[in-house]
């Protein structure tokens, strides 16, 4: 009975400290890209599930370890197309689509097709 309560209480800790760390990067993301509130004030920004990196929280983790710092390392990642939808992370952070998910699209009149088709309207 001691073991089985031992190992709860372990196990309750361990989820603290895992979901303590990712909300200061989401904090850190909300007030860089001013989301929090909004749709990408989510920890599906950067995961799949409660534990497992999306693209976008891949080369999140791959930046940050190399840079050390949580502001620069979002900042590196803007330019590039985590989720290869032909959308940079940064133009999907400021259409409200979520960056390390390939079927979650700029809305068509943000994207170069939709200008592209205003030229002709």
């Amino acid at each position: 009975m001691r073991r089985t309560a031992l190992i709860t209480t372990v196990v309750l800790l361990l989820q603290f400290v895992a979901a303590v760390g990712k909300s200061s990067y989401l904090t850190a993301f909300n007030n860089l890209y001013g989301t929090a509130d909004k749709r990408l004030d989510t920890c599906n920004t950067c995961h799949v599930n409660g534990f497992d990196r999306n693209p976008y929280g891949s080369d999140f983790e791959t930046k940050l370890n190399e840079l050390g710092d949580v502001t620069q390392a979002l900042q590196a990642i803007e330019g590039i197309d985590s989720d290869t939808d032909t959308d940079t992370n940064i133009q999907e952070i400021l259409a409200g689509t979520f960056p390390g998910d390939p079927s979650s699209n700029l809305p068509v009149e943000a994207s170069t097709w939709g200008k592209i088709k205003a030229l002709y309207e």
